[in-house]
């Protein structure tokens, strides 16, 4: 098989994990996972002792291959892009086959932030939807940092982190909300 990206070199077996063979590009570090491959790891992967909980934000690999369209080692066929999210910022391909490219570092990454064993989720469409509410909930902060400016937007941040579980929250809302020249 050859890599989708660069000089498509040919790929050489690796083992990305204990039970995970896969497929590495020598000029990239980029790897191929044979979907049969990550089905039989996976069972291996969630064993006690690993944890099911994604870790912090990591780093996010930067790879001139990133915005590159791919072609699938083993088909031919041009591979589908799906946004990690969950605090990575990029984007790995899937196959008609099922079978999965992660650019160079994409790997490392996926294991910092404990995603490794959920690849096979992030293809679904609540978990691309997760996403794209994420991204849109972060633009919507954004905004309104710039409307209100740093200082009153961290203000109310911390009021409406306050307000969440407390027991007069409505009547704080309606305080606020109360246009009244009678102070």
């Amino acid at each position: 098989m050859k890599s989708p990206v660069g000089s498509h070199q040919e790929l050489v077996q690796t083992e990305l994990d204990e039970g995970l063979i896969a497929f590495r590009c020598p000029e990239s570090g980029g790897h191929w996972i044979p979907v049969e491959n990550y089905w039989q790891w996976l069972p291996l992967s969630t064993q006690e002792g690993k944890s099911d909980t994604p870790a912090a934000q990591t780093d996010a690999p930067l790879s001139e291959f990133n915005d590159a369209v791919k072609l699938c080692p083993a088909t031919g066929t041009i591979m589908t892009r799906y946004r990690v999210g969950h605090g990575l910022d990029f984007r790995i391909d899937r196959s008609i086959t099922g079978g999965i490219w992660l650019d160079g570092g994409e790997w490392e990454a996926l294991q910092a932030g404990n995603l490794h064993n959920e690849l096979h989720l992030v293809f679904t469409a609540p978990w691309q939807q997760a996403v794209r509410n994420a991204e849109h909930a972060a633009q919507y902060d954004a905004m309104l940092r710039e409307k209100l400016g740093d200082d009153l937007y961290q203000r109310l941040s911390d009021i409406r982190d306050e307000l969440v579980d407390h027991p007069a929250k409505a009547e704080a809302v309606a305080y606020l909300q109360h246009t009244s020249t009678d102070h």
